[in-house]
């Protein structure tokens, strides 16, 4: 049979078999290459979530086995504390800022309103240094870094915080107060100085003056302590004080209180005699009297 069919028939055929094979071929080829490039791409994704995570555990943002206790923190002026803003203790990063809410009606325990109710979480390991009186501060970490809380440690004898309570914390200068006040009072302080100008004016001169006396009272202080007469009665000084210490010291002896005593007896004694006793007295006794 085949001898009866024309061999343009076969060749045919067999160039269309062959075409349909080739491509059968190619697409299981590019099939296979598009599964390869899809694999590829996965892994590369799995491994970038991997990566992130990783990268998030190591600062801290994540840690699903940390075992944290909670505190709230009430202020009226945050200083820019946000959530995510690190909490230190003696310096050292112990927890993190997890909620900030506003709560108009809140009060602290001295019946004080207080706006702003901001949720920190603290590692077990640093919660035992949380006394009652702890301070909480906002800080910031050099000019321009980050906001952060610090805790300063509370001392041993005092109760520790129990987990979910609420403080006090104190609340952070304000800039743009602190500037505004100061352009206030320097607008007052010229205000006062253009109101008494001629006043503020004598002043300034008498100052002047005072410094310029003052400057040649000690030059001619100078001049005199270069003096070798008034040297000499400066040294003359020190020897007479150096000499009534002595004396005074020697006053304060035993010795020196008899002595105190007996002139202290011949004075009153002294006193009950007239001129007449006493001029009797010294022709009767002459060089030889005793008054004792």
């Amino acid at each position: 049979d085949l001898e009866r069919i024309p061999s343009f028939y076969l060749t045919i055929n067999m160039q269309e078999v062959y075409s349909f094979l080739n491509g059968q071929s190619k697409t299981k080829l590019a099939k296979i290459d598009l599964m390869k490039v899809e694999i590829k791409v996965g892994l590369l994704f799995v491994f970038t979530i991997f990566l992130v995570v990783g990268f998030a555990y190591y600062l801290g943002a994540i840690n699903p086995f940390a075992q944290n206790n909670e505190i709230i923190i009430g202020y009226n002026f945050a200083g820019g504390i946000e959530v995510g803003s690190p909490v230190r203790v003696m310096g050292i990063k112990v927890g993190k800022v997890q909620e900030i809410k506003f709560d108009p009606n809140m009060k602290d325990s001295r019946g004080n309103e207080v706006k702003l109710k901001v949720k920190v979480s603290i590692s077990k390991e640093a919660w035992p240094t949380l006394r009652s009186d702890s301070k909480f501060f906002i800080n910031l970490a050099g000019v321009i870094g980050e906001k952060f809380i610090e805790i300063t440690p509370g001392t041993n004898s005092q109760p520790e915080y129990k987990n979910g309570d609420f403080v006090r914390g104190e609340d952070p200068p304000r800039i743009d107060q602190l500037i505004s006040q100061s352009y206030g009072l320097a607008g007052k302080v010229i205000e006062i100085l253009q109101k008494n100008e001629s006043s503020v004016t004598d002043t300034l001169e008498k100052m002047n003056g005072l410094v310029t006396n003052l400057n040649k009272t000690l030059v001619l202080l100078d001049k005199t302590s270069k003096n070798k007469e008034i040297a000499k009665i400066l040294s003359n000084l020190v020897v007479m004080t150096d000499d009534i210490t002595a004396l005074t010291g020697k006053m304060r002896t035993p010795e020196g209180e008899k002595t105190l005593g007996l002139i202290h007896d011949l004075i009153w004694r002294l006193e009950k005699l007239d001129d007449k006793a006493i001029s009797k007295f010294l022709q009767k006794e002459g060089i030889k009297a005793h008054l004792f």
